[in-house]
């Protein structure tokens, strides 16, 4: 007895679609990973154990050393920020305005920063550290 052979089916049917929603997937978590400003100045975080954040906000002021500042992924001087900040101040969600603050800056460089926040309408700073990488320096 003969038995009719099978209608094959093509291998690639069921593989191509999987295929073309993985490709979206990568294209769409690489583009969502680089939507958050980088701030345009070099800053060496500080770092504590107790500190719960891994990542600094994307809406913070970044001092780094030598007092070059940054806001919202800009450059700016101290009259720039003040500006800025006066502008966004009524859509802050929290009350804390966060600042990053290179490790290496002296406080005495920090004062004009500070000053140019509470001129803006700023009540309230919170200074970012990071989590200390485990097993790192």
């Amino acid at each position: 007895m003969r038995l009719a052979p099978r209608p094959g089916r093509p291998a690639d049917d069921g593989i191509v679609p999987l295929i073309n929603i993985v490709f979206l997937l990568l294209i769409f978590f690489l583009i969502a990973g680089t939507i958050a400003p980088r701030p345009e100045i070099a800053v060496a975080y500080p770092e504590t154990r107790e500190s719960p954040v891994t990542r600094p906000p994307a809406d913070a002021v970044f001092v780094s050393s030598g007092s070059y500042i940054s806001y919202r992924g800009a450059a700016v001087d101290t009259g720039g920020l003040t500006a800025m900040v006066a502008a966004d101040l009524p859509r802050l969600s929290d009350d804390h305005l966060p600042v990053v603050v290179d490790r290496s800056l002296p406080a005495r460089e920090l004062s004009p920063v500070l000053n140019a926040l509470t001129v803006a309408g700023v009540t309230r700073v919170r200074l970012i550290t990071l989590r200390a990488r485990k097993g790192g320096p």
